[in-house]
């Protein structure tokens, strides 16, 4: 894998935090494993899931966590969290601090990730035409793959100018906000939809963001008419973002492709305007890549 595969953002802190309490501050994500869903319960595991419920523990926290702490967040009990820390501090996971006894994720974490970026047959067949994409627009441009009610940033190039949304890759989103998250929903099954807009909340997350679930509904319809989907600042501050949906060969939605710019070098017309064609024919090229 080429090195420049993986991009660091270094773009500045500014976004959601600038806006008042009343929006939502960061996207929700489970303190614990996620659930099995559709798993054969006789073969189920359950010490496993309590394992990485140790490491999601860490998901939202920029500190070290306290072994008391990671006990809570994990709702596994404090004897069984002590056993869980002590065996991935063993592994190599986790490392404690000596003077503060607090623990900390290592870089070892970072294996699966790049596992994972090695056997996508995605990210490989997308690389060379999102790195064509960022070349041409000089804008930052961004894979995507859907991960329930989310989509996960799975490749990212960056311009060289600063943008309002700092993301890495592995960094998560919600679908129906999102310019990449609406170009996959408007192609995905009606069941998933539905339980998307109308039984899972749709939080504000800006003033602009929409969650009224008629109003998503017809944007979803044009992105199937125009081929592309627009987000306005709907959760990040000064973000605007254009996104067209990648299909395997089967014809399934499978991520989408978006070019991410900011305000005020960029307006909604502008957008649309000089970036639609490029985000259109770089989702298509990868479609078209048969992985």
């Amino acid at each position: 894998m080429d090195d420049d595969r993986i991009n660091k953002d270094g773009a500045g802190k500014e976004g959601i935090d600038d806006f008042a309490p009343a929006f939502a501050r960061k996207t929700e994500l489970p303190a614990a494993a996620p659930e099995p869903t559709g798993a054969d319960n006789r073969l189920y595991v359950g010490t496993v899931r309590k394992a990485f419920s140790v490491l999601y523990a860490f998901r939202h926290s920029d500190l070290p966590l306290s072994l008391a702490e990671i006990a809570e967040r994990t709702g596994i009990g404090r004897s069984a969290t002590q056993r869980f820390v002590h065996t991935l501090l063993a592994l190599g996971y986790l490392r404690q601090d000596p003077a503060t006894r607090r623990y900390r994720l290592t870089a070892r974490m970072l294996d699966f990730a790049c596992a994972y970026l090695r056997n996508d047959p995605l990210v490989g067949a997308a690389f060379p035409h999102l790195r064509e994409a960022s070349r041409r627009t000089g804008e930052t441009v961004n894979l995507t793959r859907r991960d329930g009610d989310q989509i996960i940033f799975v490749s990212r190039f960056t311009s060289t100018t600063v943008i309002s949304a700092d993301l890495v890759i592995g960094s998560r989103l919600p679908l129906f906000c999102t310019s990449p998250g609406r170009a996959i929903l408007a192609h995905l099954p009606q069941p998933v939809v539905d339980d998307i807009l109308d039984r899972q909340p749709l939080v504000a997350y800006t003033p602009m963001t929409i969650t009224d679930p008629a109003a998503l509904r017809d944007r979803l319809q044009a992105v199937r008419a125009n081929g592309y989907e627009t987000a306005i600042q709907e959760y990040f501050s000064g973000d605007l973002s254009i996104a067209a949906p990648i299909f395997r060969a089967d014809g399934q939605v499978s991520a989408a492709v978006n070019i991410a710019v900011a305000a005020p070098r960029w307006t909604s017309a502008r957008l649309v305007q000089e970036l639609a064609p490029a985000v259109v024919e770089t989702a298509r090229a990868v479609s078209s890549t048969g992985w």
